[in-house]
């Protein structure tokens, strides 16, 4: 079956919540499954944030979460924060469409660059490294820290 990738809005909330609630559960983050649905009005109804939406006949198979900074280093720059394709639709180029997609939204509103965080569950588990690699993605080797609030 083909599938399609688009820009999603606020009418895909019912659709796209599932998605990224299923994606932290399987990198091990349960606890945030309760911010995900207020958090997702957010992201759909902000200029500075994007989710994408793939879809077969309808149907929501994948979806991707982009939100923007600026810093002095980079200026002006995006992160994939959340990427997840269902499980019976990996290996079919979804999530690469999504990566492209976000990408090019990233770009058309002058990002310098994309830049995504890769979990242990994704480096060690999932092996997201290798894959994040083939679509020009490097390691930094930078190392993010967190202080909770």
């Amino acid at each position: 079956m083909t599938f399609s990738i688009r820009q999603a809005s606020p009418l895909d909330h019912t659709a796209l919540c599932p998605l990224f609630e299923a994606f932290y559960r399987e990198e091990g983050f349960a606890d945030a499954v309760a911010g995900v649905s207020g958090n997702l009005t957010h992201i759909l109804s902000r200029s500075d944030t994007a989710a994408f939406i793939a879809e077969i006949d309808g149907d929501a198979i994948g979806a991707a979460a982009v939100s923007t900074s600026f810093g002095l280093e980079a200026g002006l720059y995006a992160e994939l924060e959340d990427l997840y394709v269902a499980i019976d639709h990996r290996g079919k180029g979804v999530a690469t469409a999504l990566i492209d997609a976000s990408c090019a939204w990233a770009q058309s509103i002058g990002c310098h660059d994309v830049e995504i965080i890769v979990t242990e569950h994704g480096r060690d588990i999932a092996g997201l490294v290798p894959f994040y690699t083939r679509h020009d993605f490097t390691v930094t080797g930078r190392m993010i820290m967190e202080r909770a609030l």
